[in-house]
């Protein structure tokens, strides 16, 4: 599988995961001015866009104490250059981590299975 995502500093990647995504989804959003709404007058919507396309990348890794450790260690930045796949072509965007939630199923023997989720948002 191709690297999903990963961190780069002038087209260089400087930290990939040692695990990929379980899964993940890509939502592009619109930006609209809070003057947006509709004329008192006709009714028709008076759309004020700001910005189109804005990426958010909603991501769930599961794995060992390790694995997890090491996405939390990529996303410990504030902000992130992130190069990621859209469809059939990599596109990189500056972005930053939402939350992040971490649950673990304990297995006997074995030390469990942690799963880590968050989103990264364009900005």
């Amino acid at each position: 599988m191709a690297t999903v995502i990963q961190q780069i500093i002038n087209g260089t990647a400087i930290f990939e995961p040692v695990i990929e995504p379980t899964s993940y989804s890509i939502q592009k959003s619109d930006l609209y001015s809070d003057a947006t709404g509709r004329s008192a007058e006709t009714g028709i919507l008076l759309s004020y866009l700001i910005r189109k396309n804005i990426y958010t990348i909603k991501l769930e890794y599961s794995g060992t104490a390790e694995e997890i450790a090491s996405v939390e260690k990529m996303i410990n930045n504030s902000f992130l250059v992130v190069n990621f796949l859209d469809g059939e072509h990599y596109v990189t965007k500056n972005m930053y981590p939402s939350d992040r939630e971490k649950t673990a199923e304990i297995v006997r023997n074995y030390g469990g299975i942690y799963t880590l989720s968050f989103s990264l948002i364009e900005y």
